[in-house]
Parts: structure tokens; C-alpha cells; sequence
């Protein structure tokens, strides 16, 4: 099973988990086991079904570039990291 990374904005949807354990061949079927399992986590991943904006998916350390269609591993490393803004004023 392909092991995903929760940001904390997710854990409250995730039992308070920092790490889970889906079974699937791409991104888009490992992001609805997600939500099968933990319900309302999709709805921070995905919008208008693609990757939401500010959201980037990372497989196996590399940004995703196929979107939904990225090849999932069994032994693949998922992370979900949303975009930081702000700055000096």
C-alpha cells in the first residue's frame, strides 16, 4: 500500500493521523480511497476535478506533472503540501 503523508489541516478528517496507508494505481483512485475512508478529505484536495489550486501533490519526492493520472506504487510516498504565501511588509 502506498503510504500518504497528512498535512495537519487533514488529520482532523484522518483520526489524527499523520500517516496512512492507501491501496491504488494512480493519484485520482488514491485520493477516493481517502476519502472512502476518511471522509471530507477530498474536498481539500481536489476542485472542479483536477488538483486544487495552492495544493501540490508530490510522488517518490517529485511534484506531480500528470495530475490524477500519476502512476501510484505499492511502495509509494505521497505528500500533499499547500501553497504558502505571505512575506515581508
Amino acid at each position: 500500500m502506498a503510504i500518504v503523508f497528512i498535512p495537519y489541516v487533514l488529520r482532523k478528517y484522518c483520526d489524527n493521523k499523520s500517516i496512512v496507508e492507501i491501496n491504488a494505481s494512480n493519484l485520482g483512485e488514491l485520493i477516493e480511497n481517502l476519502k472512502k475512508l476518511y471522509p471530507g478529505t477530498k474536498a481539500h484536495i481536489i476542485e472542479d476535478g483536477a488538483i486544487k489550486p495552492g495544493v501540490a501533490a508530490v510522488v517518490n519526492h517529485t511534484t506531480t506533472t500528470k495530475g490524477l493520472l500519476e502512476k501510484i506504487d505499492q511502495d509509494s510516498e505521497i505528500h500533499f503540501i499547500n501553497a504558502v504565501s505571505g512575506g515581508i511588509s
